[in-house]
């Protein structure tokens, strides 16, 4: 299933957001049973704009692990996703792995990277158990349809043992930032203001926005955009 949501400008907007070299930051919300250790990721960029904005993602998932340290402000290394079984073999200084997963599915992580997907989940989620001696930081992607890459939409602290359960949820949360942001980063807060924008009960799976330099973001008083300041704490707003 195809999702999408649209960012219209004004001339203006368009002028001063490509002077600044601002970046569109996209984050994807998440339900999980492990809140606590939960982090969002930046999921999406886009930089430089013209009087519209597109952007695209499919309920298409991959698991991963990682050996980046989850630090504010700083990307986590994640790969593109491929098939468990087509694995290379795993060496102590590979920096990430991912691989294609469906919900009501297990990601396996036993020592030396062995990685296995497979259905040992009752649950409507994706699984992933770490069952290694290492610890990694480990996630869900979601697949881009405009960039045609996996990108990560949050991080785990998962220790030897630990077990995360997670599924995305059909709300993005848009909001420009003046830094050199890149997909995959983790952001604890919101840097500037933004608009949650849920399509759960959207019949096309797609809305419209729009965003004024001045004036900020607008659903057209729609009551699945909700605007919310600066400074947000984008953990608590992303869970669902």
């Amino acid at each position: 299933m195809k999702n999408s949501v649209i960012i219209n400008f004004s001339p203006e907007t368009v002028e001063v957001l490509n002077k600044g070299n601002y970046s569109l930051c996209c984050f994807l919300s998440s339900k999980t049973d492990n809140a606590s250790i939960f982090t969002p990721l930046c999921w999406s960029v886009i930089k430089g704009f013209l009087q519209s904005v597109l952007i695209e993602w499919e309920d298409n998932l991959c698991a991963y692990l990682s050996t980046s340290d989850i630090i504010e402000n700083q990307v986590i290394y994640i790969p593109q996703a491929v098939s468990a079984q087509n694995q290379a073999a795993s060496k102590k200084a590979q920096t990430g792995s991912s691989y294609k997963i469906d919900l009501n599915e297990r990601m396996l992580i036993e020592n030396y990277g062995k990685v296995t997907i497979d259905g040992n989940n009752d649950l409507n989620n994706v699984l992933i158990q770490n069952n290694s001696n290492n610890p990694y930081s480990t996630g869900l992607c979601i697949y881009n349809t405009t960039d045609e890459q996996y990108y990560g939409n949050c991080v785990f602290n998962t220790y030897g043992g630990n077990t995360i359960k997670v599924s995305p949820v059909n709300k993005a949360f848009l909001m420009f930032s003046s830094k050199d942001i890149e997909n995959n980063t983790v952001i604890l807060n919101a840097e500037n203001s933004g608009i949650l924008v849920d399509l759960t009960a959207s019949e096309d799976n797609s809305r419209t926005v729009s965003y004024d330099i001045n004036n900020g973001w607008s659903s057209d008083k729609q009551v699945w955009g909700k605007q919310y300041p600066a400074g947000t704490d984008l953990k608590a707003l992303l869970l669902t």
